[in-house]
């Protein structure tokens, strides 16, 4: 038997207590039986004396295996153990550097760390400007020149998009077997008030996205991914990456909002001069959810979970 697997065994009081309670009872009811026969053989008959050796040696031999019993199922018990304590610890050390990762991408950052890490700042002012473009297109276009080469170029900053399920409806079509019929094209629109009507139906439905913001969010979908997370801490990350959208698509709602309000205010062309994205951009911090309370609760559960505060005493 393995000496090792034996001093780990013995390490336990319960398992020691036992052992020792075994073999002082058969040291005990041997010595009973040798004084026993000695002062009491002339009193027993040759069979009475067989019969009591062999019951004093069949209970030794009972007694004896069910110590070896004990001591085997124990043992067994213990090599299992030894065996998967390299597995979980090479799971543990898989998880910590799970922990790691999760931990470099939201250890010691703000509110405003956050907005430059997803450019959530060009990207609301990008898609401000673009939104800006199309008002003056549509009410300005003979009096006010839109630069289309800086339009391309902004939009070339862009990767992708979501849109709203809204304008997928207005906008898009679904795909179908038989010949569609064509479209009429749009008429050239001259009433102002037919305009004005047009443009009250406007919704920034289209929000595009840089790379900088898809490439962060492919890190955060791939720390979710990660099957070596406990699931409240999946599920934290989860919430996280939905505040996230959710911020992306509180751009196309500001500016939706801003758009209705801009015949308002910016009847004339003089008046166009007044624009500042500083005003919109502030509009749009104070619809926007947070991001830093979601990290924060992040960062609090991997401490706990690691017992961090105990480790360091």
């Amino acid at each position: 038997m393995n000496l090792y697997w034996m001093k780990e065994i013995l390490k336990n009081k319960a398992i020691k207590g036992l052992i020792i309670t075994l073999l002082v009872l058969s040291i005990f009811y041997i010595l009973f039986s040798v004084l026993y026969r000695i002062l009491y053989e002339g009193m027993l008959t040759e069979n009475e004396i067989s019969f009591f050796i062999s019951s004093i040696k069949d209970l030794t031999n009972v007694l004896f295996f069910c110590l070896i019993g004990v001591i085997t199922i124990l043992s067994y018990l213990q090599a299992r153990k030894t065996l998967f304590t390299p597995i979980k610890t090479e799971t543990f050390k898989m998880q910590i550097s799970a922990f790691e990762e999760i931990l470099n991408f939201f250890q010691s950052k703000s509110e405003t760390d956050f907005t430059e890490q997803f450019d959530f700042s060009f990207i609301f002012n990008a898609n401000a400007k673009i939104m800006f473009s199309n008002f003056l297109k549509t009410f300005y276009k003979d009096e006010i020149k839109i630069n289309d080469g800086a339009l391309k170029e902004l939009r070339s900053n862009f990767v992708a998009g979501v849109v709203t399920a809204s304008y997928a409806e207005k906008f898009f079509e679904k795909p179908e077997y038989f010949e569609k019929v064509k479209k009429k094209e749009e008429q050239d629109v001259t009433n102002p008030a037919i305009i004005l009507a047009q443009w009250k139906k406007y919704e920034h439905g289209m929000i595009k996205y840089t790379k900088k913001f898809h490439d962060e969010t492919e890190k955060l979908s791939k720390l979710i991914s990660s099957p070596l997370l406990p699931n409240e801490l999946k599920e934290k990350v989860e919430d996280f990456e939905k505040n996230v959208r959710q911020q992306l698509y509180s751009v196309g709602e500001v500016l939706t909002q801003v758009a209705q309000e801009l015949p308002e205010k910016f009847p004339t062309t003089k008046s166009i001069k007044n624009f500042e994205l500083t005003g919109l951009w502030n509009l749009y911090n104070t619809k926007c959810g947070k991001l830093e309370p979601k990290a924060q609760e992040i960062l609090i559960f991997i401490r706990e979970y690691l017992k961090i505060d105990t480790l360091i005493k």
